[in-house]
């Protein structure tokens, strides 16, 4: 994990965020946020969708990634930007690391509207 990550860990979840809109990640989530320039631009974090969030169906996810892009409102600010994402249980930062549909998504948006860099934890931390 980088410096600027853990920074950025400490100072944007200081504890565990509780994901109680769907029963089977009540205790395991992911949280991203999108700096640029050492601010914080957007942050978001898996939740339900719906249809007026992006997803046809109501017990379909939206995963981190892409909460937190539709978070950000215009895409032009990816620019030059980095995004983060934490998994967080009750007691652990842990490992993470992209789905082959939010892979697919962080590829484009590095490749068509200028995503600098993506970062994912890689070890486990005690909170």
């Amino acid at each position: 994990m980088t410096t600027m990550m853990y920074r950025l860990m400490q100072e944007h979840i200081t504890e565990p965020l509780p994901c109680k809109q769907h029963r089977s990640h009540n205790t395991h989530h992911h949280v991203a946020i999108i700096v640029k320039r050492g601010k914080v631009l957007a942050e978001s974090h898996n939740r339900v969708g719906t249809r007026s969030r992006g997803v046809g169906f109501s017990h379909q996810m939206i995963h981190a990634e892409r909460a937190v892009v539709k978070e950000l409102g215009d895409i032009s600010k990816l620019r030059g930007a980095s995004l983060c994402v934490w998994h967080i249980s009750a007691k652990n930062i842990l490992p993470s690391k992209p789905c082959d549909e939010c892979q697919k998504f962080l590829e484009k948006c590095m490749r068509e509207y200028g995503l600098l860099k993506v970062y994912y934890t890689d070890t486990t931390i005690p909170l």
